[in-house]
């Protein structure tokens, strides 16, 4: 498993397409995905639960909003972050 950003938006878009996306929805790395619609509150909570499960990561409840989650970039460098050097 690949832990550069560009590995974990790739992992994040998979995921979010086979599990958590009803359309075929092409998922760029900057697309807005809460304002965009096209994550709801249960996703988000899905995706939080997907992140710590593959990165060994605890994103804080205070982690969980529109700065942090709006696209696949933004997601990828608080995973990042999060990451043990």
């Amino acid at each position: 498993m690949g832990s550069s950003e560009a590995d974990i938006i790739v992992a994040v878009r998979n995921y979010m397409q086979k599990e958590l996306l009803q359309s075929e929805v092409e998922l760029g790395d900057d697309t807005a995905l809460i304002e965009g619609g096209h994550l709801t509150s249960l996703q988000t909570v899905q995706l939080v639960m997907f992140i710590g499960e593959q990165y060994s990561v605890e994103i804080e409840p205070e982690e969980v909003n529109e700065d942090e989650f709006r696209s696949l970039a933004t997601i990828a460098a608080l995973v990042k972050r999060k990451l043990p050097a």
